[in-house]
């Protein structure tokens, strides 16, 4: 992925993916999970990107046993759970409330690319009980 410095309208300084549209800066795809969860959707891509981090936040843990989540890129027909997970680690919903989760990335660059039309999913392990928080997947315009 190629990125470009640019100067803004206002004078400033910005970035973006090769291309120089309005449309290519850096984009965050978030979404808010609140018990009762479920598997879902939550972003579907109006072009190619890169995907360069996800973070997430537990606001209150869950507290209903072992919980997890996986944060999926999924193509239009696709189950949301035979999408291919973007990290290597998993998403603790019962982990430490007010503090922040770093995903590890997939390391297979294949993975980490959205195509226009694909779907970035929350896929749900275990029982929320109680849970509320926010998941942010980072996305570089490819």
């Amino acid at each position: 992925m190629s990125v470009d410095i640019h100067q803004r309208g206002d004078g400033g300084l910005g970035m973006a993916g090769t291309g120089g549209t309005a449309n290519s800066g850096f984009v965050p795809a978030s979404t808010i999970y609140n018990v009762p969860a479920a598997d879902f959707s939550f972003f579907v891509a109006d072009r190619p990107y890169v995907v360069v981090g996800i973070r997430g936040a537990v606001d209150v843990a869950g507290t209903g046993g072992a919980c997890t989540a996986v944060i999926r890129k999924v193509p239009s027909g696709t189950a949301l759970t035979s999408g291919t997970a973007l990290h290597s680690s998993t998403y603790n919903l019962v982990g430490t409330a007010a503090t922040n989760q770093i995903l590890t990335l997939s390391t297979t660059l294949s993975d980490l690319q959205i195509a226009a039309g694909d779907r970035i999913a929350f896929d749900l392990t275990g029982t929320a009980t109680s849970a509320i928080g926010c998941i942010t997947v980072h996305l570089a315009p490819a």
